[in-house]
């Protein structure tokens, strides 16, 4: 599988938004080690893509292209970071660099899992069937993502962004 690198332009067949050198820079600036094999990396980065793509309707602004060749949702037009409009035909660093932290983040988590249920602490089948739950009631734990997260607010509406204590 080969990596096509939205660059801004709407490239037709998208399926990354940086490529496997700049992943492995992003990721030894922090001390951490992508795989060997480019082909892994590239498996890395569509795994972060697809958690990146599924936030579509989060993101400021609006997409640019909205063809059926790209289906992107960057670039995008009306996005302001840090009171400064982001051309509409830019990929922001942000974006590039949360896609090489979620792929470093995949290499141990499963960034969207599937699937529901509660965690089983205990299970034991003798004359009959018994499984016990975790008595919190944790239900489809999801990784906590967030240095991603850290990178990717800045791009996202404001409605987002809102912490509420109940």
């Amino acid at each position: 599988m080969a990596l096509t690198v939205e660059d801004g332009s709407g490239v037709v067949g998208a399926n990354s938004y940086t490529d496997v050198a700049a992943a492995r820079a992003y990721a030894t600036a922090r001390g951490v080690t992508l795989p060997a094999a480019d082909a892994d990396v590239e498996v890395l980065l569509v795994k972060a893509m697809d958690y990146i793509e599924s936030l579509r309707n989060r993101y400021q602004g609006e997409r640019t292209y909205t063809s059926v060749t790209n289906n992107l949702v960057w670039p995008r037009q009306g996005v302001y970071v840090d009171d400064e409009i982001v051309a509409h035909n830019a990929i922001p660093q942000l974006l590039k660099d949360a896609q090489a932290q979620l792929a470093m983040d995949a290499q141990t988590a499963d960034l969207m899992p599937t699937g529901a249920g509660r965690e089983v602490i205990r299970e034991r089948v003798e004359g009959a069937v018994e499984v016990e739950y975790n008595p919190l009631g944790i239900t489809n734990i999801q990784p906590v993502l967030q240095k991603a997260k850290a990178l990717l607010a800045p791009l996202m509406m404001a409605s987002y962004l809102r912490t509420v204590r109940v």
